[in-house]
């Protein structure tokens, strides 16, 4: 996908994506569990993906350097639920406060 198309499709959907956002906001109970779930499932990619490290009693790494080239996706697709979640924890934060 050429840059230009990217763009293209992210400003296509993003009136999308604020509208359904808004929509989970306002729903509660709904958005924690959506919350919980962004959290739940982005500490278990974390946790697939540091498998390996855990195995050789490496505890503590930083970074995505000695995680095996397969299981990197895991790590980053696991920070980004968990920073879905933080936006939406976030989000409720503001919509209720008011």
């Amino acid at each position: 996908m050429r840059k230009h198309e990217l763009t293209a499709n992210a400003l296509l959907h993003f009136p999308i994506i604020v509208m359904l956002g808004l929509i989970l906001i306002a729903s509660y109970p709904l958005n924690l569990a959506v919350m919980f779930i962004f959290y739940l499932v982005g500490i278990a990619d974390l946790t697939y993906s540091k498998l390996p490290l855990y195995r050789q009693r490496i505890w503590t790494s930083f970074g995505p350097e000695r995680i095996p080239i397969k299981r990197r996706d895991a790590y980053f697709r696991g920070y980004r639920r968990i920073a879905f979640g933080g936006a939406l924890n976030l989000l409720m934060l503001v919509h209720y406060s008011m």
